[in-house]
């Protein structure tokens, strides 16, 4: 079994902001696709890949939008990169530093992915791999989400409106008319081995056009620090990551934790096992993280925590939280507010 695969929120907010605007029952497309309906208010969450290709596939037949991957990705900005990606860029005096950040920033936040630059004489390929098995439909979305997270790259550096000359796509479909009007200088190729764009060799040393809100000092510091979610580390970290997004909603049961994980219950209990984990050990553990950072930052009271975590019963918390902590969730809070 592999890790869960999984999108940043931020990469569906071009969808919900185009399915907005046609009016379409977000909240209630989101919940019977099994996704937290917290991802509408724009949060900057994980969500699991398969319910989010269900969710995307849903609205488009209910809502009849066709090239909707392109339509919506084609409005990614480059503030929707994660923090870590916007300080290395921040930090990067070419397109090919920038780029070469991307390599070592890519399958950390998706070990699924595998993204590579394959120089040749007067043009450069980035390509990117993702080793998650999909249908042609789905491979065809997720073909277009990788492609556009490089052509915004590539953007920032460039023009707002420049193409690649080519771009492969691992799915066989091939792109409608409306992907034939967006990119009228690029020629589409299908069913290669892996999703990659065509960049000139010159514009690699092309300096940062865009620049986010990041300040200098801040994306340094960015930079320098670890990734907020390591997915690379094991399933469960991988698990707790898209798990947290439902803390508020209530957390889902193991039956659907696996179907997350493209894989049985069995199988999910095994490598929890080699964690020394359980499923409910795994829901405490979440519970406690959420809890702990309430206690830290805000100035919440114990039964509004509680609640927020998942708890009906403030004893029944404190309880969980000291088993976990050793100290009571008052005292970690003292003590935390002393350094």
């Amino acid at each position: 079994m592999s890790l869960v695969p999984c999108y940043r929120a931020a990469y569906l907010r071009p969808y919900l902001d185009l399915l907005r605007d046609t009016g379409a029952p977000l909240e209630r497309g989101l919940r019977q696709a099994g996704l937290p309906t917290l991802v509408a208010s724009g949060a900057d969450i994980y969500l699991p890949q398969l319910p989010t290709l269900e969710f995307v596939k849903t609205m488009v037949r209910r809502e009849s939008i066709d090239e909707i991957a392109l339509r919506a990705l084609g409005k990614l900005q480059f503030s929707d990169l994660n923090e870590q990606y916007l300080a290395r860029m921040s930090c990067a005096p070419t397109l090919k530093v920038a780029l070469e950040s991307f390599i070592d920033l890519a399958p950390v936040e998706d070990p699924h992915v595998e993204f590579a630059i394959r120089y040749g004489e007067t043009t450069v390929k980035l390509c990117m791999l993702n080793h998650f098995p999909l249908n042609a439909q789905d491979q065809y979305f997720e073909d277009w989400t990788e492609r556009l997270v490089m052509v915004t790259i590539v953007r920032a550096f460039t023009e707002p409106t420049w193409q690649p000359t080519a771009m492969a796509f691992r799915s066989t479909v091939q792109p409608g008319r409306y992907a034939s009007e967006q990119f009228p200088n690029t020629h589409f190729l299908t069913g290669q081995k892996a999703v990659w764009i065509t960049v000139p060799r010159e514009l690699l040393s092309l300096p940062l056009r865009v620049r986010s809100d990041v300040s200098r000092s801040d994306a340094g510091l960015a930079a320098a620090s670890p990734i907020a979610v390591d997915f690379q580390t094991d399933v469960s970290s991988s698990l707790k990551a898209v798990l947290t997004a439902y803390l508020c909603e209530g957390l889902p049961g193991i039956d659907f934790a696996a179907e997350m994980a493209a894989t049985s219950v069995r199988t999910l209990q095994r490598r929890l096992k080699e964690s020394a984990l359980s499923y409910s050990d795994l829901i405490g553990e979440i519970r406690f993280e959420a809890a702990a950072r309430l206690l830290r930052e805000t100035d919440a009271t114990a039964l509004e925590i509680a609640l927020e975590v998942g708890y009906e019963d403030p004893s029944h918390f404190s309880r969980a939280f000291k088993r976990i902590a050793g100290i009571s969730p008052r005292e970690y809070r003292r003590q935390q507010r002393m350094h």
